[in-house]
């Protein structure tokens, strides 16, 4: 009896042992199955990017010229351009620029595309474990990587989703204690916002204010938090006023422009994918939106307990700006709906998995995330098979440096929705260092920018309307890339003005005679 006291402690403590091994070998095992299915996942949704030469990314072959330009600006800065090292969304440009130095340039595209789809999975995942959410929210919000902002090619808009969850993570740290390691932590968080787009260093100094009134930190800690922001502010008063003289004097339109608010809430599938035609997107929309509801009625008694308020909240910021912010402002297109993917996956996240009777959720949540991405894959296939008949070999024939006018007369796709064809023609200069119609240097707001407005005696705008093109325009450039039916193309071949240099697809090149 006398060593019962001590032989009771050594079992006990013999208990607590393998209870610690068995929740530290459950807590591995948990973190190797995070790994393997974001992987896997990762492996799915790039598989479209992959078996796409010219990914349908509106967007994309303007920001590649940007660092062409960049490129050739170094080696002649003598030149028409000029490098603004002060302006925002210049982030995703150094990514272009290692990916243009270790790979060839027709890699560059699709590379960048994937590197930005493996920042998003690895962000959401690694906010979901630091959280403690489900790995089955982190599948399908990994989805709505394929948003509209993907699909137009708003690249540094794309790249301040990673960022802005490193500045999630730091800004809903429960104020204790200064930490000199959490300011420095703030204020170069907010240089990478600045440097993916502006628009999220808007977003994140407002979220810094909201979440700081939500959880009630003191004055002084609340102010320290605050004053992160004024490196960062200061340098981005500096810029935009030169970006509105900027913008305002190239005649582009800077004013504010809302739809009714109907319109914009019936938008939202767009908004979330935006990208292949037909009822697949719609389908997952609806299922998405089918697992929160299922979540919050199934946990509706003890919600307030299984939610997370921070992700909650911040989901519910980004969709107020959905529905307060304006449409376009600055010349900056889809300037609210940008932001409601985001909101979309905060929501996801923010809930805990429904129960699916006789099914695994993780199951579930695979399933339909497989199924997106192979049926994704299959459109861009389309689209590469069809919609980009002749544009390869139109490109090929086009000689180093010249004038290229680039005329889009099919305008839309059906297979891909918006303008994908919009900006195929900077192809042009990221190959070949031709000069162009139009420019990303004409922004103002990137890498690279004129040094002086450029002078267009040209008729303005041809790369959305390329159905104004005169006659008389044909003469500042030496080639003209069109995308066009076979009766538009009958039309230009008679054109004494024209001579053409390839003679089957829907992309063409032209030769313009002197």
């Amino acid at each position: 009896m006398a060593g019962e006291g001590p032989v009771k402690g050594m079992v006990a403590g013999r208990i607590e042992a393998t209870a610690g091994n068995e929740v530290s070998s459950t807590a591995r095992l948990g973190r190797k199955t995070r790994i393997i299915v974001a992987a896997g996942l990762f492996v799915l949704a790039i598989l479209p990017i992959v078996l796409s030469e010219f990914p349908p990314s509106t967007d994309l072959p303007q920001h590649i010229a940007q660092v062409r330009l960049f490129l050739d600006t170094l080696k002649s800065p003598g030149g028409p351009y000029v490098i603004q090292g002060l302006a925002p969304n210049n982030l995703v440009y150094s990514l272009i620029l290692i990916l243009w130095s270790v790979l060839p340039v027709a890699y560059v595209g699709p590379a960048v595309l994937v590197l930005i789809v493996f920042l998003w999975i690895a962000a959401i995942f690694l906010l979901a474990a630091g959280k403690g959410r489900s790995t089955e929210a982190a599948i399908l919000a990994s989805l709505l990587v394929f948003n509209q902002s993907f699909y137009w090619g708003f690249l540094n808009f794309m790249t301040g989703f990673p960022v802005f969850i490193l500045w999630f993570a730091l800004t809903t740290k429960a104020p204790g204690h200064r930490s000199w390691k959490l300011y420095a932590g703030l204020v170069g968080t907010s240089f990478l916002l600045y440097g993916s787009h502006a628009l999220w260093l808007a977003a994140g100094g407002a979220w810094l204010v909201l979440i700081g009134l939500l959880k009630r930190i003191k004055v002084k800690e609340f102010l320290l938090r605050l004053a992160t922001l004024i490196p960062c502010g200061l340098v981005a008063l500096l810029w935009y006023p030169r970006l509105s003289l900027a913008r305002a004097a190239s005649g582009f339109d800077v004013a504010p422009h809302w739809s009714p608010l109907f319109d914009r809430l019936s938008s939202f599938v767009d908004a979330a994918f935006g990208g292949i035609r037909g009822p697949v997107e719609i389908i997952v929309f609806v299922f998405l939106y089918g697992w929160c509801g299922l979540s919050v009625w199934q946990n509706r008694r003890r919600l307030g307990g299984l939610i997370d308020r921070d992700m909650l909240a911040v989901g519910g910021f980004f969709l107020s700006i959905v529905i307060i912010a304006p449409d376009k402002f600055m010349n900056t297109i889809f300037f609210g709906s940008r932001w409601f993917p985001i909101a979309l996956i905060f929501l996801l996240l923010s809930l805990p998995v429904p129960s699916v009777r006789r099914l695994s959720a993780k199951a579930v949540a695979l399933t339909i995330a497989a199924a997106f991405f192979l049926i994704t894959a299959i459109a861009w296939h389309r689209y590469a098979n069809e919609d980009l008949s002749g544009f390869r070999e139109s490109l090929e024939h086009i000689p180093p440096s010249s004038r290229v006018l680039g005329l889009d007369l099919v305008k839309s796709s059906e297979i891909i929705k918006g303008r994908p064809f919009l900006q195929l023609f900077a192809y042009a200069q990221v190959f070949k260092g031709c000069e162009l119609n139009f420019s990303f240097a004409e922004h103002y707001s990137g890498l690279v920018a004129y040094k002086t407005k450029r002078q267009i005696s040209w008729t303005p705008g041809l790369e959305w309307f390329a159905a104004k093109v005169k006659k008389s325009d044909f003469a500042f450039f030496d080639y003209v890339l069109v995308n066009g039916p076979e009766a538009d193309h009958k039309t230009l071949s008679s054109f004494r003005e024209l001579s053409p240099m390839t003679l089957s697809g829907r992309w063409r090149l032209y030769k313009v005679r002197r």
